[in-house]
């Protein structure tokens, strides 16, 4: 009978504080990816007014920037946030958690692509290099310029949805968090996966259901990121899995 010799070591940190972390990281990047991508976005792409969205872009550009500085900041932590939900989570399934940090991963890797060219759209505006084109060809280079960041944010969805999905799950089946804020990151991740697909794919149907169907997205991130910031875990329940995974390493092959 062959046995394995399966310790639990010891914890250098302790896994409510990671939780906190996670969940703290979650709340940044909320108000991050509001105050970017729906407050100065709201405010200075007028939709199919290129003229005047380049207008605005030039009169709020020190906003413009503190957005980008700000999303910038958010994917960073992102990553971050995408490793310390991958140690929380690989005790219920290590599969499972694995896939949704690489996901996550990957997320912040087109989404990081997509901050390339975060500067271009002002750059053209102020006319920058582009002596050769008028201020009517300025404006609509401008306006899509924009409108392709917002194409690389929604490819960078499908990767977050997928995210959200298996962690939604993960929460759900672990135990040591509320079960409906795993149904809820689920329905947010659902969400995030439609939205890119009936965008790019049905862009009739996208554009009727999208992107205001995201504000559903909302309670999802917000309560799961809420309760674990303020919360945290149940700290035995968490360590009971890596008992259960003890036990099942020692019994017999």
């Amino acid at each position: 009978m062959n046995t394995v010799d399966c310790k639990i070591g010891p914890e250098r940190i302790s896994p409510r504080a990671l939780a906190r972390i996670w969940g703290g990281i979650g709340l940044f990047g909320i108000a991050a990816g509001f105050f970017d991508i729906g407050y100065i976005h709201s405010h200075i792409v007028m939709s199919g007014d290129a003229a005047e969205t380049a207008r605005n872009l030039l009169a709020y550009q020190t906003m413009f920037r503190s957005g980008i500085a700000l999303h910038l900041a958010m994917v960073l932590l992102n990553v971050l946030a995408e490793v310390i939900g991958f140690y929380i989570f690989r005790r219920v399934n290590p599969l499972l958690a694995a896939m949704a940090l690489c996901c996550g991963l990957v997320g912040a890797a087109v989404e990081s692509l997509d901050m390339l060219g975060s500067l271009l759209p002002l750059q053209i505006a102020a006319g920058h290099a582009m002596g050769a084109f008028s201020a009517a060809q300025r404006h609509d280079l401008t306006y899509l310029s924009l409108q392709l960041q917002d194409a690389g944010l929604l490819i960078s969805f499908l990767f977050w949805g997928l995210e959200e999905v298996l962690t939604g799950y993960l929460i759900f089946r672990s135990g040591f968090l509320p079960r409906i804020l795993g149904v809820l990151l689920g329905i947010s991740g659902l969400l995030y996966l439609s939205d890119p697909l009936l965008t790019f794919g049905v862009p009739t149907i996208g554009a009727a259901v999208f992107p205001s169907a995201l504000a559903l997205c909302l309670p999802g991130e917000f309560l799961s990121a809420l309760w674990t910031a303020t919360v945290g875990l149940n700290v035995s329940r968490w360590r009971a899995w890596d008992k259960a995974a003890a036990s099942a390493a020692t019994q017999p092959a």
